[in-house]
């Protein structure tokens, strides 16, 4: 028989997820005929709910003599080459700025930002760090950005932190993602304000495919949908003309695999550096995408001092409206 009690962070967790974690060499159909065979309690009932969530100081017994639990920790983080970019930070979450080319995970690398993130919590704190892997919770990105792509991404600092900005990473109503990217367009192109539509990958390309109609024959397409707005150049202020390079600012909708890149390649206005989706321009190792801004709205306590603020990539937008200045004189001279 084996005895857990439920810790302070691991409160709200689903008993088959602290399960998963004590029992990692274990095959996870073994640990579901626990349930079936009554062998768990939770504070002396039986438990056959695998989602059943837990609170702090639950007890819970295992009536099983061969279940063995993992010994193996996860390891601490070693020392990345190159500092994290904090952009904001407190006592739940951490806002890290990722670079282009730069992967948020990749097992055996140390520079990629999950590990450079887990190396600045455990330097500022080493004991805290060590009790939370013993609870089994690791600091890890809570979204996925592009390789390619530079910007902000939330880190949870703690299990109950996780557990509400999961829920609520892609509901617009609590977390509001936007991003800028510049687009280079052909004369006629025009990206419309507010784009809905399909998505779905092209195995023979390695690329999303977008479309504004849902395909009869194909059920694995997702539907996607963006809001977006150009912010430079506008046409009235330069007598109708079009320029080659064009600044817009992005909100999403939903959180589809390269959405941003497909819709926008779909419109013949490919993000700049971009040349997996048509664009002309070779910027090697980066696209002129970013995930500029974070607005959270409605979260719940112990979260709701978080709500009505937004967080940006200081200085970015300037930054990019004088680069295609410097751009827009080198494409007159070239008309």
């Amino acid at each position: 028989m084996l005895s857990f009690l439920v810790s302070s962070e691991e409160n709200d967790q689903t008993i088959i997820s602290f399960l998963k974690r004590r029992f990692k060499n274990t095959p996870i159909s073994l640990i579901y005929k626990l349930f079936r065979t009554k062998k768990i309690q939770i504070n002396q009932q039986n438990c056959r709910y695998y989602h059943h969530r837990l609170k702090k100081k639950d007890q819970i017994i295992i009536k099983d003599k061969w279940l063995q639990i993992s010994t193996k920790q996860n390891p601490l983080p070693p020392q990345p080459n190159a500092n994290i970019n904090v952009a904001y930070e407190d006592q739940n979450i951490l806002l890290a700025i990722k670079d282009h080319n730069q992967e948020i995970y990749k097992r055996n690398n140390s520079d990629c930002l999950d590990n450079q993130v887990q190396f600045y919590l455990y330097q500022q704190n080493p004991e805290k760090y060590r009790q939370q892997l013993q609870n089994f919770f690791v600091p890890v990105a809570l979204h996925r950005l592009d390789k390619l792509t530079k910007g902000l991404v939330i880190y949870p600092k703690n299990a109950t932190t996780k557990k509400i900005l999961y829920n609520s990473i892609n509901d617009k109503n609590k977390i509001i993602k936007t991003y800028l990217a510049i687009g280079e367009s052909y004369r006629s192109a025009e990206v419309p304000s507010l784009v809905k539509g399909w998505i779905d990958k092209n195995e023979a390309k390695q690329r999303m495919d977008f479309d504004l109609k849902r395909p009869i024959d194909n059920l694995n397409v997702k539907h996607c949908a963006l809001e977006i707005k150009k912010l430079f150049p506008d046409k009235r202020k330069n007598n109708g003309i079009s320029f080659q390079y064009q600044l817009y600012k992005i909100i999403l909708e939903t959180g589809r695999k390269h959405q941003i890149r497909a819709i926008f390649s779909f419109f013949r206005t490919p993000i700049v550096g971009d040349k997996k989706y048509g664009s002309k321009t070779d910027l090697k190792d980066r696209i002129l995408l970013f995930a500029y801004q974070l607005e959270f709205n409605n979260l719940p306590s112990p979260l709701a001092y978080l709500n009505r603020k937004i967080f940006s990539i200081d200085g970015l937008e300037e930054q990019l409206i004088k680069w295609l200045k410097s751009k827009k004189k080198i494409y007159d001279k070239r008309k």
